[in-house]
């Protein structure tokens, strides 16, 4: 029987799942993310939302 308590609700946010979760949205790979100038043409859009 374990000693210590586990803390209520969802496990915090870290900043890897984040980053993952806003690349997904972006529909950008990590290695697109990587490369400089292939980065700056998908995020300087306008969002169409």
């Amino acid at each position: 029987m374990p000693t210590t308590k586990r803390t209520r609700g969802r496990p915090p946010a870290t900043w890897l799942t984040t980053v993952q979760k806003d690349l997904k949205s972006a529909l950008l790979s990590p290695d697109e993310a990587q490369d400089r100038a292939n980065w700056r043409t998908k995020t300087r859009k306008a969002d169409p939302k």
